[in-house]
Formats: structure tokens, sequence, C-alpha cells
């Protein structure tokens, strides 16, 4: 199936049909990122968008465990 990344906008193939082939069961994501994309995200991503995710999740604020808290909290 066709879908487009909600990302980046880019067209890929989901085989959500078959997840033993799909892209994303072959992306390696580290621990945490796959929630983050669950959370952030109604729909499939493409593979350079997990990727990209997977590799940045520890160092730009997107994991909450590094994230400058909010004074008033």
């Amino acid at each position: 199936m066709r879908k487009i990344c909600p990302r980046c906008s880019s067209s890929f193939t989901c085989r959500e049909d078959r997840t033993d082939v799909c892209q994303c069961t072959h992306t390696y994501m580290v621990p945490g990122s796959r929630d983050y994309i669950k959370e952030n995200f109604e729909n499939c991503l493409c593979s350079a968008c997990l990727k990209e995710i997977s590799k940045s999740y520890n160092g730009f604020g997107v994991n909450p465990k590094y994230r400058v808290k909010d004074i008033t909290e």
C-alpha cells in the first residue's frame, strides 16, 4: 500500500498486510523512539524519517528525559 509520510510528505510502500517484510520492522529504533512516534504521528513514517528520529531521539529534545523542564511545573 502506498502511503505519504506525515513527517516529510514523501511517498513510500507500507506492508501492513505483511509486517514481516515491511520497512518499519527492519529499521533499528533506539528504545523509546517507537513510543514517541506513536504519540506524535497518527500514521506510518517512511524509513528515512524512522532512521532520523532514532538517530536524534536522545539528542535534540525529542526524548522527554532530556527536555528542559518548564519552571512552572
